[in-house]
């Protein structure tokens, strides 16, 4: 077995210390197997950030770790078993714990892996430095590639040879700049961002959903408009994103929702900021569809293609000289939230145009957030059973259009026309059309 040498020490806080947590690593203990917290968890962990993802290594083969993870009557969810992971779930908490292995083969975007009892062998297989750290439940630190020095300076990179490991899965690429996003500083890696550059088109045969899931991942980070301008750089952007222009709108939309706005509905929002990076079609009429087309190629679930979509759709629809009017009807028909995506949108493609807003300007802007802050959504007081009790319009295309009508009626009056106002308008209406 191939041991790794202890190189300091953190204190262990929030789910590392809960008693689920022990349990867990003491039950691999009594089996005669060594857990150790890995990856992510020892990141955050060393950063003093919040915990969430629980992963750990193990050495005893994944049959054995189910075996002694059910001996203390813990469920266990054999959740990626051919490569060594299984899940142990308590009430409180759900822990990966994956057997040590190493890969055997590997073609870009699949490897198989053999089980080890090496912790050196199974810290070579991974991708980045500062995600090779193992940490003891005591708090003991293992670090055979000075990952912590690495995160602490803000630095990104590779395990070993760049090209080796993105050959193995053309995923850490995204990965890569991912990373960068979240915990790096500038510049770049250069050996690790020109490896990614030589190595860009092997993201065509990465699957849709994991390029998907790593974009959004990057748009999470507070700034991702700097890294991305790298991908570009970098020529990787383009290659899974051809309708990308730059990032200019993404610049001015992660400042409004990041920085600008002090307003407890608007949140940093990977979607809306995918928005920000989208190149519109030149044909209007044909931008909700281009739109969709485009979030399905991506493999946004149909919630998030619908939301993709409307953005890019209403956003023409605003501006801050919109009238009073206009501004309620919109809010009607899209609702606060879609309204909201709408205006930043918008705000973010104007502000990124020179030259730069005046400051009246983006008072305007900020109104229109505030409508959406203010509204009260509202429903039409009338309804197709009122109409045909009232003899006025039989079920069909007509009621329909009468319902339109009263909609209409309703909007252009500020939505002060009650129930029985509204069947007199449309009594009166009726009958100067029967006259006719």
């Amino acid at each position: 077995m191939t041991a790794l040498i202890a190189t300091g020490h953190l204190q262990p806080h929030g789910v590392m210390t809960h008693p689920d947590t022990v349990r867990v690593f003491d039950a691999i203990a009594a089996h005669g197997g060594t857990a150790r917290f890995v990856g992510g968890i020892v990141r955050d962990a060393l950063l003093k950030r919040e915990l969430s993802d629980i992963d750990i290594a193990c050495d005893l083969k994944p049959e054995e770790t189910v075996a002694a993870l059910e001996k203390v009557g813990l469920k266990v969810i054999p959740t990626g078993i051919k490569h060594g992971t299984v899940t142990a779930i308590t009430q409180a908490h759900a822990y990966e714990i994956t057997t040590l292995r190493v890969d055997v083969v590997t073609d870009g975007r699949h490897a198989e892996v053999a089980f080890t009892d090496s912790w050196l062998g199974d810290a070579k297989r991974r991708d980045f430095t500062f995600n090779a750290l193992y940490c003891d439940l005591d708090g003991t630190i293992y670090d055979p590639f000075d990952g912590e020095i690495d995160l602490r300076e803000g630095r990104v990179r590779f395990i070993g040879v760049a090209e080796d490991r993105i050959a193995e899965d053309y995923l850490r690429i995204l990965r890569f700049f991912r990373f960068h996003a979240w915990f790096g500083r500038p510049p770049l890696d250069p050996v690790g961002a020109e490896a990614c550059r030589k190595a860009a088109s092997g993201l065509r045969d990465i699957s849709p959903e994991r390029i998907r899931d790593e974009l959004l991942k990057l748009l999470r980070s507070r700034s991702p408009a700097a890294t991305m301008t790298d991908m570009i750089g970098f020529n990787v952007l383009p290659v899974i994103l051809p309708d990308i222009v730059d990032t200019a709108r993404l610049r001015i939309m992660e400042w409004l929702d990041s920085t600008a706005l002090a307003d407890p509905a608007i949140k940093p929002d990977p979607l809306r900021r995918l928005a920000a990076l989208y190149r519109p079609s030149d044909n209007f009429e044909d931008e909700m569809l281009a739109a969709t087309e485009f979030g399905r190629s991506l493999r946004l679930s149909g919630d998030e293609t619908d939301r993709f979509a409307a953005m890019i759709a209403n956003a023409h629809l605003i501006s801050p000289d919109i009238s009073d009017d206009m501004i309620r009807r919109d809010l009607y028909r899209m609702g606060a939230d879609a309204f909201r995506d709408a205006v930043l949108l918008a705000w973010a493609a104007r502000a990124a145009i020179p030259p730069r807003l005046s400051s009246s300007e983006n008072s305007r802007w900020q109104n229109l957030l505030q409508a959406a802050t203010d509204w009260v959504p509202v429903t039409l007081p009338i309804q197709g059973r009122d109409l045909l009790s009232a003899g006025l319009a039989p079920a069909g295309p007509q009621m329909g259009q009468m319902l339109k009508q009263a909609e209409e009626y309703w909007l252009a009056n500020a939505f002060t026309p009650g129930r029985e106002d509204l069947m007199t308008y449309l009594a009166a209406e009726n009958a100067v059309k029967l006259q006719e």
